[in-house]
């Protein structure tokens, strides 16, 4: 799998390297293996703000069916868009591009657009570029006020930064949530999001910390939900007394670990319950519920809903 970074002259910085740091740290914590290529219509060009980039690779003839193409956006878009090289960028995407999955960022939304990569999707991008992209590409649908937007095969977001979030949010969804968090955690950074994001997720929740003891005790937490940790076990992983752990919990976390536990096993419910046609027994059991009446109860507590209502309401299967 080769990730493709499609670069034009005036690229935003941030745009490109952002979402580039995610897959590198994916890549390097051994989770993800692909290649990465930057590629442009010109071996050369000039950043936003005076970055040079050289060497870069050609616009390649074909893609293979795995390949994901990624579109940072550029300062002044509908300018930058509008030369040589964005011309023949943009007749590059349309020979290319089937089921591709690509990521844009900030303006490289306009881009997809103008290879009418967004005909009758869901799509996003800066507030900026809103209503100038609402009026210039009407079969396009473009949502206001959203971090990123996924339709099909094409996730656009908002940019700059959020073009991070983005990227953790593919890793995640696409890989797994503990990996997600594990390559946010190594980033420092974690999902920002309004009412209508995607919901973050329970493995992304509680880690908007610096300290390493705690996040070793969440890690194992995370990689086992059905162990029956007791507070000396977890305080053991952590190197510290039981005492201490409880306190850094609520100091870092604002809960216990006990309730952390709770938390990521309900997660864990909720993914399986809208993922799989297991029986509540069956999802109790891979969440470490001694029985299904002790994960019902706790479920309905969390939740305010059965095991039973959750998946009629949000089921995928």
């Amino acid at each position: 799998m080769t990730i493709y970074f499609v670069l034009l002259a005036d690229t935003l910085p941030l745009d490109f390297a952002g979402p580039l740091q995610v897959f590198i740290e994916a890549k390097r914590l051994g989770f993800l293996d692909y290649e990465i290529s930057y590629v442009s219509a010109s071996e050369q060009l000039s950043c936003d703000g005076g970055l040079q980039l050289a060497n870069l690779a050609s616009l390649p003839p074909t893609l293979a069916p795995e390949d994901i193409i990624v579109l940072p956006g550029c300062h002044r878009a509908f300018d930058s868009y509008s030369t040589q090289d964005a011309r023949e960028t943009i007749q590059w995407l349309k020979n290319v591009i089937a089921d591709h999955t690509v990521l844009t960022i900030c303006s490289g939304a306009v881009l997809a657009a103008k290879a009418g990569l967004l005909v009758n999707k869901s799509c996003t991008t800066h507030y900026q570029l809103i209503d100038t992209m609402r009026t210039a590409f009407p079969q396009c649908h473009v949502l206001d006020n959203r971090i990123f937007v996924e339709d099909t095969n094409i996730i656009s977001s908002a940019g700059i930064s959020s073009g991070i979030d983005m990227a953790i949010y593919y890793v995640t969804t696409r890989y797994g949530e503990h990996i997600g968090a594990q390559v946010a955690q190594e980033m420092l950074v974690y999902f920002r999001r309004t009412g209508q994001d995607p919901q973050l997720s329970s493995w992304l929740q509680y880690r908007n910390h610096m300290h390493r003891s705690i996040h070793k005790v969440q890690d194992a937490i995370c990689s086992n939900v059905t162990e029956h940790y007791s507070l000396e076990q977890l305080a053991d992983i952590a190197h510290l007394s039981q005492r201490q752990l409880s306190r850094l919990f609520s100091v870092h976390l604002g809960i216990s670990p006990r309730e952390y536990l709770q938390h990521i096993r309900i997660g864990h419910a909720k993914q399986l319950l809208k993922h799989s046609n297991n029986s509540v027994e069956i999802v109790a059991q891979n969440c470490g519920y001694s029985s299904g009446r002790q994960f019902r109860r706790a479920f309905t507590q969390t939740t305010h809903m059965s095991p039973q209502q959750y998946r009629q309401q949000y089921s995928g299967v």
